[in-house]
């Protein structure tokens, strides 16, 4: 209680310095936080388009009714495909005139209907699932009645490629704003160390030992962490409410049933620790420095 009572003092009597720590971990974590953010509601958009994503097998118009029950089974054994559907020619004709309704004139004027049939396969999610697809493809094509096979290799490619690159770029910036706040609170908790210098000094001339007189000091570094934490979730879940507020509705045209996402609980939990720790490691920094210069007298 007593460390705890000379912390709020300190922070009473250095209100300057401690609302400049705490706005250093706000502006750090609050980075952080929108970069989670954008990464969530990224992941979670590409997963819905994940789920789109379709293999697509065009049939020769003069295709044999053996090849394409042939065709039709080999399909069916396959294990990443998780659904398929045939699409016949005058099915594939009523849907393109469905989605182009508004140009019916020019369509009318076709005396033929140039859309081959098809099948559309529904493929798992797996951690190689490109490979899989290209091997699918590949078997697939040199099928007898087969024209060809499509299923935006580049599109999935660079978007996978795109993830992995805001994992990295994620972890990367999360170590460098992590340092940095260290240093900044490192700094500042030293200006109020130095500001009662002779207090600490005297402190430990009359025997009071460095646990007792880090202790206030850690826990003032401990709760700028805390308060950092909340300012700063607090920003991001602003930002998610204006976003989800203003462009909700184009969100869901994109993809249906989508929506903008707040950080999880578990990401949550983890910058309040993060926020902590860095509040712990800058007082402890600064005040192992100034003990150590103490020492050396």
């Amino acid at each position: 209680m007593r460390a705890f009572r000379s912390s709020l003092a300190n922070i009473k009597s250095n209100k300057q310095i401690c609302a400049a720590s705490v706005g250093s971990i706000t502006i750090a974590l609050s980075i952080m936080g929108l970069f989670l953010f954008i990464f969530i509601n990224l992941n979670s958009l590409l997963s819905a388009w994940d789920q789109r994503v379709q293999l697509v097998v065009y049939l020769n118009d003069g295709i044999s009714a053996d090849d394409r029950k042939r065709l039709d089974q080999l399909i069916s054994r396959k294990i990443e495909v998780v659904s398929f559907e045939f699409i016949s020619r005058k099915q594939a004709w009523a849907k393109f005139e469905s989605s182009f309704s508004k140009e019916s004139d020019l369509l009318e004027k076709l005396d033929f209907n140039p859309l081959p049939a098809s099948y559309n396969l529904k493929i798992r999610s797996s951690t190689d699932r490109l490979a899989e697809i290209r091997q699918l493809s590949d078997i697939l094509v040199s099928q007898a009645g087969v024209e060809s096979v499509e299923y935006g290799e580049k599109w999935i490619g660079r978007f996978e490629t795109f993830m992995i690159f805001m994992k990295v770029f994620l972890m990367a910036l999360a170590s460098l704003i992590s340092l940095g706040a260290v240093l900044i609170i490192s700094n500042t908790i030293k200006l109020s160390v130095f500001s009662r210098k002779d207090e600490i000094e005297l402190m430990l001339l009359i025997g009071a030992t460095p646990g007792s007189i880090k202790a206030p000091y850690l826990l003032e570094g401990m709760f700028q962490g805390l308060l950092g934490a909340l300012v700063s979730i607090s920003l991001v879940k602003l930002v998610q409410v204006y976003l989800k507020y203003q462009f909700q509705g184009s969100f869901e045209t994109l993809i249906r049933g989508m929506e903008f996402q707040f950080l999880s609980q578990t990401y949550i939990v983890t910058i309040f620790i993060t926020s902590i720790f860095i509040g712990l490691m800058g007082s402890y920094i600064s005040l192992q420095q100034f003990l150590n210069s103490y020492y050396k007298k």
